[in-house]
């Protein structure tokens, strides 16, 4: 609740012509909107450009904008809508992979350790790509996005039951995923 008090707040001295909120906003949501877009467009520069675009009509239409859920929903909404326009005609949205994830092995003790790390990244990411398109783009936003269902069901156009309904589906899917793989760390 605090963290959308705080956008609120912000948004409104945006609205006011307040070019350091509008910063704050920006390096507060920025890399998340990019690696939200780089699902459906699998393109890191296109992505960025299509997040920058979305800034900018927000900067130039601070007067017109009326925020009624949270800024959150609101600017992953546009991010949504602006990829959406960007790939009619030219490819379909069902190319969205894994996300590729540079940062996941920050500190390596070893090279088993970087070898383990990496089995480990690796498997995570084959499970989320055998998910369903919708639960595993409604299990990215939430655990790796931190969007609520109430977030998710806004930016995606669906019910909070039916976001409800598909993390529940993702879950079940990665732990009986899970269960099946060989436990090469106990040998």
């Amino acid at each position: 609740m605090k963290d959308i008090e705080n956008d609120i707040g912000l948004f409104g001295a945006i609205k006011s012509g307040d070019q350091k909120a509008f910063e704050i906003l920006f390096k507060k949501y920025y890399n998340k909107l990019c690696n939200y877009a780089y699902l459906y467009l699998r393109d890191r520069p296109k992505s960025e450009e299509i997040v920058s675009d979305v800034y900018m009509r927000i900067w130039e239409n601070k007067d017109k904008i009326e925020v009624n859920t949270s800024l959150k929903s609101y600017i992953y909404r546009c991010t949504r809508n602006a990829v959406i326009s960007s790939v009619r005609g030219t490819k379909s949205l069902d190319i969205f992979l894994q996300e590729e994830d540079k940062n996941i092995v920050k500190f390596v003790d070893s090279p088993e350790t970087l070898l383990i790390k990496r089995e480990v990244v690796e498997v995570y990411q084959q499970m989320m790509n055998q998910l369903p398109k919708q639960a595993g783009l409604v299990f990215r936003l939430h655990k790796m996005d931190g969007l609520s269902y109430k977030q998710i069901a806004e930016v995606l156009d669906l019910s909070v039951k039916t976001v409800e309904n598909h993390m529940g589906r993702a879950l079940r899917m990665m732990r009986d995923m899970y269960n099946e793989i060989p436990d090469f760390f106990t040998e």
